[in-house]
């Protein structure tokens, strides 16, 4: 069975309604289920009802928790990854937003430039981001388990 938290990303999007900010999904982030692996985003440079630009760099600081249970001879990373104009898949460029979890509980920061995917034609609107958990696997795979509700940056009215 999938820990709770992993539903979270794809449930919260049908969830939020326009003018939702940033800060208030945070504060409104459903607590994960106990002996699951967790990640939660603790901080986030981008004020509420503000839509980043182009020229943003993201910079957020998350918290993760891998259970004893976890094992993988690859390892575990943290990423940012953005939401596709295909409900099913997110997306980054290359490796950027990937941090390597190197313990089973810490605390990292993550920098992504929005550059880098602003102007691709598969970039969702009003920009949506997930910040994920990963269990590495070989051939540079990886299976997502566990992630933060969508960050949506859409302006206030």
């Amino acid at each position: 069975m999938r820990p709770y938290v992993c539903y979270a990303a794809y449930l919260l999007p049908l969830l939020l309604l326009p003018g939702t900010s940033a800060r208030a999904i945070l504060r409104q982030a459903p607590s994960p289920a106990t002996g699951a692996n967790t990640i939660k985003l603790l901080t986030l440079n981008q004020p509420p009802c503000a839509t980043p630009s182009a020229k943003a760099v993201l910079v957020a600081k998350v918290a993760y928790h891998l259970t004893e249970q976890e094992k993988s001879a690859y390892g575990y990373s943290v990423s940012i990854k953005f939401q596709s104009t295909d409900r099913r898949r997110t997306f980054s460029e290359g490796r950027m937003g990937h941090v390597a979890a190197t313990k089973a509980t810490d605390t990292l920061v993550i920098r992504y430039p929005l550059a880098a995917v602003w102007s691709r034609p598969d970039l969702k609107r009003p920009i949506t981001c997930y910040f994920y958990l990963h269990r590495n696997a070989a051939q540079g795979r990886s299976l997502v388990i566990a992630s933060t509700p969508a960050v949506v940056f859409t302006e206030c009215q």
